[in-house]
């Protein structure tokens, strides 16, 4: 796919060079040595006659469309049509230029955006292919020469309507999500605009060319066909079809809202008839209802036709939490609301704030879905206190009202299916009274899932396993203090100790506080926690761990040792069968050597080294009377 780049110097001469789109996006990151870009954004802002400078300050003028060639006359003519129309927003400042480059990339139509020549619009390349099953590839993809194609391919006329209907639907799908208007002026395949020039265009090889559902190239041939020359019955009834298709989709349109919820995996939708109705799923007792009022009004269409339509890829995508964050991302005014948030938990941790704040980082990071990502948002806060000190109300206050559908305090770790759906469908996960979660599922499954970055899982009535990206992160609630039960996967806890109930009066404000995240994670701040909190997590969390019988009596038969003069090199095993000997069996509660020198290896200050059949521990017996 290459672009064309036309510029007539000051004799009027045309000079014409062409170039990849990869190159040609590349280029527009940086201005020219003499800054021809920024002097006519300049020129623009005095209001001035911008003709007369372009013809005294000439600069490239950019054809998306197709690539053209210059024939005797110095006209152009088109060479190889690109499958690409170009859609104009105007009138924007800085912040709303952003807001539409964001949402252009939420739809996979979106070949590139950048800011325009004027600095005050955004252009937006929109991928097309003819939906006639003549032509099966987007002609960006025909790897043949233009000149060798044997197959129906379109003139300069044809692809004149392709670009126009084009043009047409991606203003009707786009419209949906851009928060500005797009421009409607008459375009065709030489619809061209300035040099423009954006530092961070965005710009997605892979995108997906968007069918043109109108006429196909047998249809707009036919209309300027004289009577003598008929449609064939095949072209005629594939006019027809195509009317009906058309007149269904114009319907829905204008009597209905549609947006395809990319988190919930289902479309979702408005009717127009009532003006305060929220946005619902898409059951199948509505769709229904949908196809009854089509057909009232004279369009033949049946379920399959309504559902084919609803269900595809042309219904615009919305993502209700990405869409959120980015709506809070200018309004944060600066001040440090996230460490405010931690202080209304009175707790005498002095890094709790500090890692509150990391933790909150990782949440807000684990919803902004990335294929980048290699572990999820592994830390969890553990609030420990006794009962009626609004730990849960304080876990649920975390999530503003347009988000709660994602939180959730009630998952039942048993049901493992369940668990990785809420974990790619949820964005908050309160593990309720975490004491009563078994030491055996802390050590397994729960330590398993906390890593994931992604769950693969089959959907209902699906005919294969599936992978999601994970949402979801954990919050922890508990009235006891000895509750882990797993050393080595402690540090991935936060455990608090509450020194009074929680303050929930006051609701956190909602737009400081993700807005600030969002500026955070912005300038790269880390959202996990390096080296050394994570050795002051796992140094805080011992006074939370769940002690043994096996422990306990270690620790009153036991001391560890500072060197070999007053301390003896004992296995676990040899400790173990030691204990049993003092205390005898039934004492000790069924405990296996592997747990039991995994206790050993947590205790502060007890040495251990390896040798070649097992790992030993530096001891001293305590003097007993």
């Amino acid at each position: 796919m290459k672009v064309t780049l036309v510029l007539r110097n000051k004799k009027n001469a045309l000079k014409l060079s062409t170039r990849s789109l990869e190159s040609f996006i590349e280029r527009i990151k940086t201005d020219t040595k003499n800054g021809i870009v920024a002097r006519r954004r300049q020129q623009l802002s005095y209001g001035d006659y911008i003709q007369g400078y372009d013809q005294q300050f000439p600069s490239h003028i950019v054809y998306p469309s197709a690539e053209f060639k210059k024939d005797d006359n110095d006209n152009l003519c088109m060479k190889s049509f690109n499958g690409v129309v170009a859609l104009t927003v105007e009138g924007l400042d800085d912040q709303e230029i952003e807001a539409v480059k964001r949402a252009a990339q939420i739809l996979h139509y979106t070949l590139a955006a950048f800011v325009g020549p004027s600095g005050h619009e955004v252009i937006i390349l929109v991928r097309i292919t003819n939906a006639s099953p003549s032509i099966t590839q987007p002609y960006s993809e025909i790897s043949v020469p233009y000149s060798e194609i044997t197959q129906p391919y379109p003139t300069e006329e044809e692809a004149d309507a392709l670009c126009q209907e084009g043009h047409r639907l991606a203003v009707a799908i786009y419209q949906g999500i851009i928060p500005k208007p797009i421009s409607k002026e008459p375009v065709s395949v030489k619809s061209h605009f300035h040099m423009p020039l954006d530092p961070a265009p965005y710009y997605n090889a892979k995108a997906v060319a968007l069918p043109v559902t109108g006429k196909p190239l047998s249809v707009v041939q036919s209309s300027v066909v004289s009577v003598e020359h008929a449609e064939a019955p095949e072209e005629k009834g594939a006019q027809q079809v195509s009317q009906k298709a058309k007149q269904l989709m114009d319907f829905l349109n204008a009597h209905y809202q549609l947006r395809y919820n990319t988190m919930m995996g289902y479309t979702e939708y408005k009717d127009n008839d009532y003006r305060y109705m929220d946005w619902m799923p898409l059951d199948s007792r509505t769709l229904k209802g949908m196809t009854m009022k089509v057909r009232l009004n004279g369009i033949d269409a049946r379920d399959n036709d309504v559902r084919r339509y609803v269900q595809s890829n042309m219904i615009r995508p919305y993502d209700p939490v990405g869409d959120y964050l980015w709506e809070q991302y200018y309004k944060w005014d600066g001040k440090d609301h996230i460490r405010k948030l931690a202080r209304t938990v009175p707790t005498k941790n002095p890094y709790w704030e500090e890692w509150f704040y990391t933790w909150f980082l990782g949440m807000v990071r684990q919803w902004q879905v990335t294929s980048l990502a290699k572990y999820g948002n592994q830390a969890v806060p553990l609030l420990i206190s006794e009962q009626g000190w609004n730990k849960t109300t304080f876990c649920e206050q975390l999530l503003p009202p347009e988000l709660r559908f994602g939180y959730t305090g009630n998952l039942q770790l048993t049901d493992k299916r369940q668990v990785l759906q809420q974990m790619a469908q949820m964005l908050l996960i309160n593990l309720d009274e975490f004491n009563q979660i078994s030491p055996q599922t802390q050590q397994g499954f729960l330590k398993n899932i906390i890593t994931l970055s992604s769950v693969k899982i089959k959907r209902p009535y699906g005919q294969h396993v599936e992978d999601f990206p994970r949402r979801a992160s954990f919050i922890a609630t508990t009235n006891q203090a000895d509750v882990l039960a797993d050393p080595s996967g402690s540090r991935r806890f936060l455990g608090i100790q509450l020194a009074g109930p929680i303050d929930v009066s006051t609701p956190p404000n909602y737009e400081q506080l993700y807005g600030q995240a969002m500026r955070a994670l912005h300038q790269h701040e880390p959202y996990y926690f390096g080296p050394e909190a994570t050795q002051q997590i796992i140094e805080s969390n011992r006074k939370f761990s769940v002690r043994t019988a096996a422990e306990q009596f270690f620790r009153d038969y036991f001391d560890p040792a500072s060197s070999e003069k007053d301390g003896v090199w004992m296995s676990a095993t040899a400790i173990l069968s030691y204990l049993k000997d003092e205390v005898g069996i039934s004492l000790l509660k069924p405990v296996s050597v592997v747990a039991f020198g995994r206790k050993l290896s947590g205790i502060k200050g007890l040495m251990r080294r390896e040798t070649k059949s097992n790992s030993e521990y530096l001891v001293k017996l305590k003097e007993r009377k």
